[in-house]
């Protein structure tokens, strides 16, 4: 069976023309290969299909797809965008530009930092948000410290990701803990040109950390409950060990030693043989 696109060749052997051989066997080669390709490849999506993971909602994600759980997957990767780059700029910056172009860039990045997490990133995954305003007349600031409702206005919950808002937290608490470490090592080695990039970066952080806390009831709770059971814990292991005992006896075994060493001497008079 010939087909309009197909091609023939005439060959002519002594002035003679020698029509072509029969396409028919060919095509017939043809069309069982087509077939079987067709077969073979629907046996192949058939077996692929079987055999392709099935994911359930329940079953972990991979990390490099764990933004899949966040309501706000662009807010999250801002959340730390802004702290990564600054953190890079400031441990590597310096082998690669001078130290007064580390200190600028990595200030520019902090500064859009604080502003993106005190304005953005806090509202979106947790729904808080805090602020100061200037009376016109008296020019006295008062901090404002606001929260979401817990319902919609339709009535419905408002409830926060679970992702997004330990995401938020854990990311919040971290960072000045990392910078208060570079700033102590700072100061072991006598770094004295990063100390005010350190304590530029300290301040915002903790500013945005101390602000959020206000905000949020729960977190307030959760952080007096944390400190409520450290003090607990320390006080048992102390009562464990006996150590008001300890210092107790210290401090009783010196009063008498003074006491002993203070303690002027007396002189009876006599008669030696």
């Amino acid at each position: 069976m010939m087909h309009d696109n197909d091609l023939e060749f005439v060959t002519e052997v002594d002035g003679k023309v020698i029509p072509p051989p029969s396409a028919q066997p060919t095509n017939n080669v043809l069309a069982n290969m087509k077939a079987g390709g067709v077969a073979g490849g629907s046996s192949l999506n058939n077996n692929s299909g079987s055999n392709a993971p099935s994911y359930t909602p329940g079953s972990s994600l991979p990390l490099g797809a764990s933004f899949n759980q966040s309501a706000h997957p662009t807010a999250c990767l801002f959340h730390i965008l802004f702290k990564g780059s600054a953190f890079t700029v400031y441990m590597l910056g310096s082998k690669a530009m001078e130290g007064i172009m580390v200190t600028v860039l990595c200030i520019l990045l902090l500064a859009a930092d604080f502003w993106v997490v005190k304005n953005i990133t806090g509202r979106l995954l947790v729904g808080l948000r805090w602020w100061n305003k200037v009376d016109p007349v008296t020019g006295q600031t008062s901090w404002i410290f606001e929260s979401a409702s817990p319902t919609s206005p339709d009535g419905t919950n408002a409830t926060t990701n679970s992702f997004d808002s330990k995401f938020f937290w854990t990311i919040l608490y971290v960072t000045p803990i990392l910078w208060a470490l570079c700033f102590m090592s700072a100061i072991l080695w006598l770094r004295f040109n990063c100390f005010v990039t350190l304590a530029i970066a300290l301040v915002l952080s903790f500013s945005n950390v101390y602000g959020y806390y206000k905000c949020s009831a729960d977190q307030r709770a959760k952080l007096n409950e944390m400190f409520n059971a450290g003090a607990e814990m320390g006080m048992r292991a102390m009562i464990r060990n006996n150590v008001f005992g300890r210092l107790g006896g210290m401090f009783s075994g010196g009063n008498a030693q003074q006491q002993q060493q203070g303690a002027t001497p007396q002189f009876h008079p006599g008669t030696f043989a």
